[in-house]
This record gives structure tokens, sequence and C-alpha cells, in this order.
């Protein structure tokens, strides 16, 4: 994953594309509780095959103009020498395979799976952030005025994964199937913030991303140290765990708060740059976005409610459980610090997002003039 992340030579980020996805395979078919092998093969197919598309692409530009290298590439695209029909298709390859991997709606088939059967270490890394990036850096990077003509449709899509994503987290009792769909509606808000090529948006897109790796991330740990306890993810049987579990209880709140966008905390400040951003362009998408964000509050509100509140079930009288300790502590409490901390000093995070994000935004808005690779994100070869 870190190769991904500083590669800028297109070949080697594409070998450390591809060696990304088949530990994330192997970890999970071998770790998977129940239908841990299902959930692995959905995972590669559905991963794999479009990066196929991915490395034709990749081979066409090299064969087009003899180099991997992201600058020269950019540079080369920028003077307009092909065909725009061409580059609509080699750009469509690319971001296909990064949608998937967000993913984008309705390309999500497989995240309820792996979610629900990788180990909790796995399921925090599986999502968004390889997918996000490559968008940032090769589709707003290489291709411009592709992404701005594909815009209104990816606009679209994310607006619909987050109610859709939002609606069906609602009728879930699995806890961890309830977390998939808020992690596919959460994606969606930063690919609304992605596609709508405003400053604000695109900061907080990257913003937000950060987020669900912090919040999403406690919460799948939260969840996990349950189930240790209680051997069920199934939300029906809990009941009154705050007076049993008050650490766990309290930990559950603030992660639960912040990520459904409670003023103070990180989450907070990632919709309002999105929501505020998107709003400049398309303020029709952003009054339907908003009521996902009240149905988002929704659903973790009712799940923190269900589980810790109310009558005692039969569950936690039979089965007396520990609370918190000090390793589980030393685990969660510095993740919760950092909600608080990012959405009360968010301007420190939004200062290094913003030199990178505004050189972007001008050269998607004037594909001519693209900003450097240095300064869209200090990668290395």
């Amino acid at each position: 994953m870190v190769g991904v992340f500083v590669s800028l030579d297109l070949f080697l980020y594409y070998g450390f594309w591809e060696l990304s996805l088949v530990p994330m395979a192997i970890l999970i078919a071998m770790f998977g509780p129940t239908r841990g092998r299902a959930a692995a093969l959905k995972f590669f197919l559905y991963t794999f095959l479009p990066s196929g598309l991915l490395l034709v692409a990749i081979l066409w530009l090299y064969a087009k103009m003899n180099t991997f290298d992201f600058v020269q590439l950019q540079a080369l695209l920028a003077n307009g020498t092909f065909a725009p029909q061409a580059l609509w298709w080699v750009s469509l390859a690319f971001l296909v395979a990064f949608a998937v991997k967000v993913p984008v709606f309705p390309l999500h088939g497989w995240l309820a799976d792996v979610i629900q059967e990788a180990p909790t270490a796995m399921a925090m890394v599986v999502a968004g952030k390889l997918g996000l990036y490559s968008i940032f850096r090769f589709n707003l990077g290489l291709f411009p005025a592709q992404s701005r003509a594909i815009a209104p449709l990816m606009i679209a899509l994310a607006v619909v994964g987050l109610l859709y994503g939002a609606l069906v987290a609602l009728a879930q009792t699995d806890m961890k199937r309830l977390i998939a769909f808020s992690i596919l509606g959460n994606l969606s808000f930063c690919t609304l913030g992605i596609f709508c090529f405003a400053v604000a948006g695109l900061n907080g897109a990257v913003f937000q991303t950060i987020n669900e790796g912090i919040t999403g991330g406690a919460l799948l740990v939260l969840v996990s140290l349950l189930y240790e306890r209680y051997g069920t993810y199934d939300m029906t049987l809990y009941g009154g765990l705050a007076a049993r579990l008050p650490m766990l209880a309290t930990l559950f709140v603030i992660t639960s708060l912040a990520l459904i966008g409670l003023p103070l905390f990180n989450g907070f400040i990632g919709e309002f740059l999105v929501l505020s951003g998107s709003f400049q362009v398309h303020p029709q998408w952003v009054a339907a976005a908003t009521i996902g964000v009240i149905l988002s509050a929704t659903y973790m509100l009712w799940m923190v409610q269900r589980i810790f509140y109310g009558k005692e079930s039969s569950l936690v009288v039979n089965r007396p459980a520990f609370d918190l300790n000090a390793r589980e502590q030393l685990t969660l409490w510095p993740m919760a610090i950092l909600m608080l901390a990012m959405g009360v000093a968010s301007p420190y995070w939004i200062k290094a997002i913003d030199g990178a994000m505004s050189p972007l935004a001008g050269s998607v808005a004037a594909p001519a003039s693209p900003p450097a690779a240095s300064q869209l994100s200090g990668g290395a070869r």
C-alpha cells in the first residue's frame, strides 16, 4: 500500500496495486469466520478484473508516449496531441478500476461480505484509501478534461450511493453489515467532494478520507471487542450494556458522534467542506446528500441505543464480561483524542491539504495548465 502511495512510475504503481490485492484476499480467506473463502474470491474478482483494464490503459499510454513517468505523461497529455475519444476510453479504464476499489455505487457488491468476513485489521484498510488516492492522482492529474466530462454521472452515483448505504444500514441487525453500508455512504461523500472540483470540496474529500480511516477503524475495533466478549454481531441480542461496560460505551458513543458529524469532531469538518463546496456547483444534489447525513445519524444513534441503553438483555445478564483492559484503551483512546483534535484544530490539516488541492482544482478547471507532481503530493518515483 505504501508503494501505491509513493510511486510516480505507472508500471511500478500497477505492480504495487496488484500486490496489495493478493495478501488482502489471502488474509480474508484464511481468517474469515464463516464464508471467508467466498468473500475473498468475490473481492479478488471484483478488483482484479477491472485492474486488467487499467493495465491495458497503462500499456497504451506507454506505446504512444514511450514513458511510464507520471510527470512526463502529464506534460505530454496536456499538449493535446491525442484525440479526445482515445483519451476518453483510457481515462474510463482508470476510473473503473479505481471506482471498484473505493467502492463507488453500484460497484460495491464485494463490500458487505468482505467487511463481515475480514479480520478487523484487514477490514480497516480494505476500502477507500487506495481507490480515492488513485482518482486524485491519476484521473484528475492525467485526464482533467475527461474527469470534468464524467463528473455529473459520478456526482449522481455518489449521492445515490450515500442514500442507498444509509437506507440499507437502517435495515440491518448485524453490526458489521451496518458498518459496511455506513462505509459506502461515507466514501460516497468523498466521491461527491472530488467531482464537484471546488477547492473546498476537494479539501473535504481528502479530510473525510482520513476521517474514515480513523473513525471507521475505531468503530470496527469496538464492534470486534463486543464480539470477543459476547460471540455475536446481532444487535437484537444486546441491550443495557452501558451500565456493565461504561468505558466501552463511552468510546463507542464518541466514535459514533464523530462518524455522524457532530460539531467539534472531525466528521463535521469533512462533511461541511464537501457540502459547502458541492453546493456552489450542484445545489440539488447537495440537498439530497443532506438527507443522507440525517439518515446516517439515525442508524448510528439507533445502534448505540439498541446495544448500550434500555433494558438489559438475557445475553448481557447471563454472560458477564469485563470492561476495556489497558491494551484496548491504549489502542482506542488515541483515536478518540485524534477525532476531537482534528475537529477543533482542523486548520492545521486543511492548510496542508489545501496546498495540494488548490493546484489540482485549477488544473481540472483549466486542463492546459496541470499542476506539478511535487505540488500534488510530493510522491517519489
